[in-house]
């Protein structure tokens, strides 16, 4: 690992938030009011909290942070509903006055090097500009679509849908934390974060009133059989009047259900709010049973967007760790010019949903670089896909169509979840 002449690498703290808060400021060009600017103290993953410092005079104030970097530490769902521990790389940011001095690839490195003495063998992060990750071998796992719902739109019928009882409130910590919590448990949806830390519920439910422009606080809606929560969303409303009448929206911000009949309850629910005419929903799977529920399928102004880049850091960790749809025997040579254990040939054995990766040397069936089997990892792409592509060398006849069919999910992946 190098760290650029003139600053080091260190660990922070809380007692460094509001330098960390200017850092991602500079960044991503916002700034919060210093009223709520304490937030950075509730959901910033401490445990994982590193940043890079000057030391050069000549390079800026010997002390200040130039950039900061941290990841929340969850179980991401892969396929055959498994989970594996993931290091979910977040609040990536380097001062604009510490550009282009290598800063930002000494932290990936230096994520990659902590994630692994963790015992995480992958990180995945949502990508404020997709191609600067791609070069630290991070590939495109899962897709997802945001749709806008106008209001009434109709839905078929799920049966046992209506007998479910839905609850509506300010949304909680205190009080809908566990519900959350609870549901997330319950999902198998690759891509899917089922066990996390605080850190990443305090995310969940932040609020802030500088943020909201002008919708109202955050609310939560749930849907139960029972006493058993099946589905929740966090949703803002924003008023709005025109000369026709009432032209608001209703904006979910996050959103799960575990089971069908929830979905179409929960659906329901929030095409059907008083004084809205449409509602935003996000981080839809291309299979969500939503979409197959809608009664005309262009009721849903669609928009197809990248959701989870993965990016493996341990080759037969990662792959042991997931499901396989098929079997499969097959030798796949990787190139990783970041992590240098997984630069070799593997074999991989696939048998009655497991697998058992092993080096081997004997020659390749298949060639790949290890940005394109993280972006196979969660089986929303196809390795047959990206071998159509270019991306993915045969020089074994049929090696591809048998990793394919091995490595393919039954549900597309998303993560509900930012971070």
């Amino acid at each position: 690992m190098t760290t650029p002449d003139g600053y080091r690498l260190i660990s922070t703290d809380r007692t460094r938030a509001q330098e960390i808060l200017h850092v991602v400021s500079f960044a991503f060009a916002f700034t919060v009011p210093q009223r709520e600017a304490d937030f950075v103290e509730r959901i910033y993953p401490w445990d994982a909290a590193r940043g890079v410092e000057v030391l050069d005079p000549s390079k800026g104030a010997p002390g200040r942070l130039a950039g900061s970097h941290s990841s929340f530490r969850f179980r991401l769902a892969v396929p055959g509903s498994r989970t594996v521990p993931c290091a979910g790389l977040s609040w990536v940011s380097v001062h604009p006055g510490h550009r282009r001095r290598g800063i930002l690839r000494a932290m990936i490195e230096d994520h990659f090097a902590r994630s692994l003495e963790r015992g995480e063998p992958v990180s995945a992060l949502y990508a404020s500009e997709t191609q600067i990750y791609q070069r630290f071998g991070y590939g495109l796992a899962a897709r997802g679509a945001v749709m806008e719902l106008a209001r009434g739109t109709e839905l078929r019928d799920v049966e046992g849908a209506d007998d479910l009882i839905v609850e509506i409130d300010s949304a909680s910590i205190e009080r809908h934390g566990d519900t959350v919590r609870a549901v997330q448990s319950r999902l198998t949806r690759p891509g899917s974060i089922v066990e996390f830390g605080d850190e990443v519920l305090e995310d969940v439910f932040l609020d802030l009133e500088s943020e909201r422009e002008g919708a109202d606080e955050l609310r939560i809606a749930i849907v139960r059989d029972g006493d058993e929560p099946l589905a929740w969303a966090l949703l803002n409303r924003k008023g709005k009047w025109e000369m026709s009448g009432p032209d608001g929206k209703v904006t979910v911000k996050v959103w799960a259900s575990a089971d069908v009949r929830a979905t179409a309850r929960l659906a329901r629910v929030l095409v059907d709010v008083d004084l809205m005419s449409k509602t935003a929903i996000d981080h839809v799977a291309l299979d969500h049973e939503i979409l197959h529920l809608l009664k005309d399928p262009r009721a849903a102004r669609e928009a197809v967007l990248d959701n989870l880049w993965v990016r493996i850091l341990d080759v037969p960790a990662a792959l042991e760790g997931r499901g396989w749809a098929a079997d499969c025997d097959v030798s796949v040579r990787i190139t990783d010019a970041q992590v240098p254990a997984n630069a070799a040939t593997w074999r991989v054995e696939a048998r009655d949903g497991g697998a058992v990766v092993t080096r081997t040397d004997q020659p390749a069936d298949l060639a790949m670089d290890i940005q394109e089997l993280a972006a196979a990892y969660l089986g929303g792409t196809s390795i047959a896909t990206l071998a159509r592509a270019g991306l993915v060398t045969e020089h074994t006849a049929g090696a591809v169509a048998a990793l394919s069919r091995a490595m393919t999910s039954d549900l597309a992946p998303v993560s509900n979840i930012g971070f």
